[in-house]
């Protein structure tokens, strides 16, 4: 009897907690027959499938139904006050609501994570086969780049926003510039010119680059793939991940995208390989190290928060793969002295201009805004400094807690490089005095890094170029009707297709697959991932954005490689301690 009362009690709250994430509770709503079957559908469940799990399935379980219980339970609560610049968000009726929610969705997902994990124990997921050969590996890539090419032709020459058209400005101009990384523009650049000398023709000379970028994407796709081949996946599994590869259209639009972050995104897949094989392996081979120097120097020079995600990472390669510290000691400095001599010196020797301070202080500059903008008292010490910060008048009118852009454009630049440190003073004075608005004001900033059930534009295209000079322009080479179902792909309308698009679901999967190898006992391979938390990090604290999807590329280029690593990764006796 107690144990039924128990059930119907735990099936209720999990209800509730449905309700208020469907945003139906106490709302007419809430009361129809089909919403009212979920609570005896849980209460069957609670009653059905009783806990049994050993101790270990138990602590896993509840590491992944807490953490994610919370993640679910802020997150959309936050997420009705995105567009709202003024508000108070964390009153008391929103924290009751994330305490039901966290309540609740942790009663479900303990129970479905211990079936899941207890689940990959019992099953086999490789088995013993050859290794791929060369043939293999290019029937692969060519699968890739043939599906690519179809939307190639629908965008011909690329798909480009006002960002690739300031690519293809500075690469067509030779301008001096870091603003769009230099890498990139100089990687593009040489394709590009090469275009432009064999056709004689800008349009061509753009597409003559694209393609160059589909070939880099499809290879290193087919990396991975051949990565989990290699180590036993079951050749059924890697299919999949080949049609997932060839077919999601996140990865066939952003193909054939002029950004930056394409290739930075793909390099993650080459640094997750060499790094789980330095641990994996007894000794260093020459093709681990040659995929992690090429996986790092794209990271580190097509994206500027490249170098903060490496340096992030460097400590905890050099101190976890224990058996090769001396030698990821010297490889890993290395490049990252590489880096700073081409960024410091020889950048100055050739006046190639820098990225403005600003940008990296998106989320600070938030922060102070919403005080700003919610008529919080400020002492005058402080309200004299940010009156030179910022067009103060115009900070409540300009604040959206989704945007930084608007803000930044009504701050001085030159005020916030020559006097850091009054900025800092301000802010962590404000911060003392109100840690409320600032926490509030990082939750709608971030929030779509970390909740999944956010939907905001993942790719977009301009027909026509905002420089005169270079007539570029998209010209499909497909009819009208073909151009509308490619367009129709990233349609958000379409059931389950939020799967694809989501950052925050990224993330979570990231988070459950380190879980899963502390499970396994085999943490240590966790250190793979390490390039993408600092991935994630680094957008989490200088985002200027709260849901752009290719700054976090590289969790989606990697998502079907770490799923799976956990569960062809066999225990050893070796682990981190």
């Amino acid at each position: 009897m107690k144990k039924n009362i128990k059930n119907f009690i735990f099936a209720f709250i999990s209800f509730i907690s449905i309700l208020i994430y469907l945003n139906v509770f106490l709302k007419e709503e809430s009361y129809n027959i089909i919403l009212s079957i979920i609570f005896f559908v849980l209460w069957y469940f609670y009653s059905k499938y009783e806990i049994n799990y050993d101790k270990k399935t138990k602590k896993y379980s509840l590491i992944l139904s807490i953490v994610i219980s919370i993640i679910l339970g802020i997150g959309h609560i936050v997420s009705a006050y995105i567009y709202t610049p003024i508000a108070s968000i964390l009153n008391i009726k929103n924290i009751l609501y994330i305490i039901i929610l966290v309540l609740g969705f942790s009663l479900m997902f303990y129970r479905l994570f211990g079936f899941i994990l207890l689940k990959i124990n019992k099953t086999n997921f490789i088995e013993k086969h050859q290794k791929m050969s060369t043939k293999q590996f290019l029937i692969i890539t060519l699968i890739i780049f043939l599906c690519s090419l179809i939307y190639f032709l629908r965008f011909y020459p690329a798909i480009m926003t006002p960002d690739s058209y300031y690519v293809i400005h500075y690469a067509n101009n030779f301008i001096l510039s870091d603003f769009h990384a230099f890498g990139h523009t100089w990687w593009f650049g040489i394709f590009f010119h090469l275009g432009k000398l064999i056709f004689n023709d800008y349009n061509a000379a753009v597409a003559f680059s694209t393609i160059n970028q589909m070939i880099c994407m499809s290879l290193i796709f087919a990396t991975g793939i051949k990565f989990l081949y290699n180590k036993g996946l079951k050749k059924i599994y890697c299919l999949i991940i080949l049609l997932f590869y060839a077919l999601n259209p996140l990865y066939t639009h952003y193909n054939v995208t002029l950004w930056r972050d394409i290739m930075f995104g793909g390099s993650f897949i080459l640094t997750l390989i060499s790094i789980y094989n330095f641990i994996d392996k007894d000794d260093l081979s020459i093709k681990d190290i040659i995929l992690f120097i090429v996986g790092t120097l794209i990271m580190l020079f097509f994206r500027n928060n490249g170098i903060y995600v490496y340096i992030f990472s460097i400590p905890f390669i050099i101190i976890f793969i224990k058996k090769k510290r001396k030698q990821m000691a010297i490889l890993t400095i290395s490049l990252a002295v590489f880096y700073i001599i081409i960024k410091g010196p020889v950048f100055d020797y050739f006046k190639i201009a820098k990225t403005t301070s600003v940008e990296a202080y998106s989320i600070p500059l938030q922060q102070i805004a919403r005080v700003i903008a919610n008529d919080k008292e400020i002492p005058q010490k402080e309200k004299e400094y940010l009156e030179k910060l910022f067009d103060y008048e115009k900070v409540k009118e300009e604040y959206r807690p989704a945007i930084s852009d608007p803000i930044k454009n009504i701050t001085s630049n030159d005020e916030l490089t020559n006097d850091k440190i009054t900025f800092f003073k301000t802010y962590l004075s404000l911060l003392v005095k109100y840690p409320k608005v600032y926490f509030e004001a990082y939750f709608t900033q971030t929030l779509g890094y970390w909740y999944p059930d956010i939907i905001y534009w993942a790719t977009a295209g301009e027909s026509q170029s905002i420089f005169e000079e270079e007539n570029i322009y998209t010209k499909p080479l497909t009819n009208t009707n073909f151009n509308k179902l490619i367009d129709s792909t990233t349609s958000r309308k379409i059931p389950l297709c939020n799967l694809i698009w989501s950052i925050g679901l990224q993330f979570i999967l990231l988070f459950i697959s380190s879980i899963i190898l502390f499970y396994k006992e085999n943490k240590k391979y966790v250190i793979s991932y390490i390039l993408l938390y600092g991935l994630w990090l680094s957008i989490m604290a200088s985002t200027p954005v709260f849901s752009e999807l290719r700054y976090a590329y590289g969790l989606f280029t990697c998502m079907p490689i770490f799923i799976f690593i956990p569960l062809i990764t066999i225990k050893k006796k070796e682990v981190i301690k």
